[in-house]
Formats: C-alpha cells, sequence, structure tokens
C-alpha cells in the first residue's frame, strides 16, 4: 500500500526500518501513550517486525505504515487501520517522533487513512481512542471532526477514550 500528499508518503512497514521502529517503540510518549514493547535492541526490534509484519500481508490492506516526509525522505512515525475484535469498525491511529509532531503531519497522515479506509474497505465510519490522559491525541482527533462516544477498554486494563468518524 502506498497513499501521498503534499508532504507526505505512507507505505507498508518493512523489517528493514528496524532502527526507525527501535527509535519509535523507545521514544517516551510512545511509551506513555501506547504501550511499552520491551525491545530494547535494533535487533529485537528487527524480531519484532520479522514476526509481526507477515501478519499484516494476511490482513488484506489492514495494518501498520510508516510515515514518510517528502521533504527529507526519513521516516517520522507510524500510521496503522486495524479491525479490533471488540469495536465493529476498522480504527485508525497514528504516533510520531518529536522531529514530525507540531507540523500537522499526525492530522495530514490521519486524513489519507480515513480516506483509504473509506474508500478501500467501503466503511461508513471509522474509529480512533486514545488513552484519557493523552490531551493532545483527544484534541487532534476532535479537530479532525471526530466525535467522542464514550470510553471502552479496547486493550486488557484501562479503558481508553474512543472516538468515531462518520463518513
Amino acid at each position: 500500500m502506498r497513499l501521498e500528499s503534499d508532504r507526505l508518503i505512507i507505505k507498508d512497514a518493512a523489517v528493514e526500518e528496524a532502527s526507525f521502529y527501535f527509535e519509535l517503540f523507545n521514544d517516551p510518549d510512545w511509551i506513555t501513550y501506547i504501550n511499552d514493547k520491551g525491545l530494547r535492541s535494533v535487533e529485537q526490534t528487527k524480531t519484532y517486525l520479522e514476526n509481526t509484519l507477515p501478519k499484516n500481508a494476511l490482513l488484506n490492506g489492514l495494518g501498520f505504515f510508516t510515515v514518510i516526509s517528502k521533504e527529507t525522505n526519513e521516516p517520522i512515525g507510524m500510521t496503522s487501520a486495524l479491525q479490533r475484535d471488540k469495536l465493529d469498525f476498522i480504527d485508525v491511529g497514528y504516533a510520531l517522533l518529536p522531529k514530525g509532531r507540531g507540523k500537522g503531519y499526525a492530522s495530514e497522515a490521519t486524513v489519507l487513512m480515513m480516506e483509504y479506509i473509506k474508500d478501500t474497505f467501503e466503511q461508513e465510519k471509522v474509529y480512533a481512542f486514545t488513552l484519557p490522559e493523552n490531551e493532545r491525541s483527544k484534541r487532534l482527533l476532535e479537530n479532525l471532526g471526530f466525535a467522542y462516544i464514550g470510553k471502552q477498554s479496547v486493550f486488557e486494563g484501562e479503558k481508553d477514550c474512543v472516538y468515531e468518524f462518520k463518513f
């Protein structure tokens, strides 16, 4: 899969990007707001990707994708489109390294993914979720027109704030 905007390229994640994903997975905000994968080396991250990415190929266009800045041709983050067991519709996710934050890239990548989900999977809505304390993410979703619909346990443990966008 490959999507483009004026400033971004979104493409399938690749094992060769292990050093980038090691940096992203160990970013303090990733650990705080997403999870600590416990990957403490590029080699561990490479093994994780080798085990995870083939599953993407079985998802028929869903999965995890790398966000690349056209200006620098470097990865700056990731985005996802996944069908969770506990959700009725596909959800979109995003995470950027500090060098990609504050420039509107997360909004731009999310809009690209929403369009992709709508067009490819003919969805009537898309979900997004975030931890209740992640104010920046909640603000981004609301600015894109997502509506807060409540809290739900999407993963084990605490409840996430679930948002929906109706096409």
